[in-house]
C-alpha cells in the first residue's frame, strides 16, 4: 500500500513539475475532415463540418433527422443503417446524424419542415434539399433500393 502511495505521490510530482501538460497539449482540437472522413462514418449533430466534408468530396449529404424516443428511429439506426443491402448505398452520402430534441436540430427540422420522424433528407453540400424519405419501409432492401432510386434520380 505505501509503494503504491508513493508512486502516486511521484506521479503527481512528475505531473505538477511539467506543467501538467501532455506533449500535445498545444494541438489543435480534433475535427472531421475530408482526410480523416470515413465511408459510413456518422457526424453527430454538426452540419457545418458534414457539409464541407460534403462540398470536398463531392458527395450529397444523408442528414438522419431523429429523437432518442422514437421507435422507427432506432429501426433504423440499430437494423436498416448497418445492414449489408444499405451499407454500400450510404457509402454514396456524407452521413449526418441530428437529434430534433435538441439544438441545432430542433432548427433543423422547422427549416426542413419535418413533421414526422424519422425522417431523412437527402440534401447538396449546402443544405439544399433534393429528396426525402419519411419513416421506415417494410425492410431494409426496400430502404436500400429507396436510397439508390433518389441517388439515380440526382
Amino acid at each position: 500500500m505505501r509503494t503504491i502511495l508513493m508512486l502516486l505521490l511521484v506521479a503527481g510530482a512528475t505531473l505538477a513539475a511539467c506543467g501538467g501538460q501532455s506533449e500535445h497539449a498545444d494541438a489543435e482540437p480534433a475535427t472531421t475532415s475530408e482526410a480523416e472522413y470515413s465511408d459510413g462514418q456518422w457526424i453527430a449533430d454538426d452540419f457545418e463540418t458534414a457539409s464541407s466534408i460534403a462540398e470536398e468530396t463531392g458527395r450529397p449529404l444523408l442528414i438522419d433527422l431523429y429523437a432518442d424516443w422514437c421507435g422507427p428511429c432506432h429501426t433504423l439506426e440499430e437494423e436498416y443503417f448497418p445492414h449489408e443491402a444499405v451499407q454500400p448505398v450510404l457509402s454514396s452520402f456524407v452521413l449526418l446524424r441530428v437529434n430534433v430534441d435538441v439544438e441545432p436540430g430542433q432548427s433543423m427540422a422547422r427549416d426542413y419542415g419535418a413533421n414526422a420522424i424519422p425522417t431523412v433528407v437527402i440534401a447538396e453540400a449546402d443544405g439544399t434539399e433534393i429528396d426525402r424519405i419519411v419513416g421506415i419501409t417494410p425492410s431494409p432492401e426496400a430502404y436500400a433500393r429507396q436510397l439508390q432510386d433518389i441517388l439515380s434520380a440526382m
